[in-house]
């Protein structure tokens, strides 16, 4: 299988986990920060048995990195639709102030304060869902990709590999278009 071919497989497999199965990925970040907090814990338990000193501060870190990463599934769902429900609702405020203030055409102005306050407003107060819908179309958005890199490709090949054979191409030496 060409890396090209396995990319565009990956991207698929991927953004159909990322769309229809999220309990696959927070899991495995589950398993990932258990793992991760298990091995600190062990090594701190190891050094106090064996009075070999191990640094307790780097396995205390790691503890803290563990359970940072169990919970980052819960953190991407609320953080990434709060951030953007607070830009879309500070940049609606601003189309209002330039409405106000007669700062570009007051009409598209007002348009678009009334869409990007609706939509900010809708993120914030409804992060579950829209995290929901941000991974969904997120996880398309790769099925996507993945599909088209791979039909890409397909198609630009032209049945030799893209290799031009500029041995047998002769060019006429024609002095005309040297003038």
């Amino acid at each position: 299988m060409k890396p090209s071919t396995a990319k565009s497989i990956i991207l698929v497999v991927s953004g159909i986990i990322v769309a229809f199965f999220p309990g696959i990925i927070s899991s495995l970040f589950y398993l990932i920060g258990t793992a991760v907090i298990i091995f600190c814990v062990i090594n701190i338990i190891k050094s106090l048995v064996t009075a070999t000193p191990v640094a307790i501060v780097p396995n205390i870190v790691g503890i803290i990195i563990g359970g940072a990463i169990t919970s980052l599934p819960h953190f991407v769902q609320t953080i990434i639709p709060l951030t953007i429900g607070l830009i879309l609702a500070f940049n609606g405020l601003d189309f209002i102030g330039r409405a106000v203030t007669n700062v570009g055409s007051r009409v598209v102005n007002i348009i678009l304060a009334v869409v990007t306050l609706g939509l900010g407003c809708t993120l914030l107060f409804h992060l579950v869902k829209a995290g929901n819908a941000t991974r969904i179309i997120a996880g398309l958005i790769m099925v996507g990709a993945g599909v088209y890199d791979f039909l890409s490709r397909k198609n630009s090949s032209g049945g030799n590999g893209g290799i031009i054979d500029v041995d047998s191409y002769s060019v006429k030496d024609d002095n005309k278009y040297l003038r």
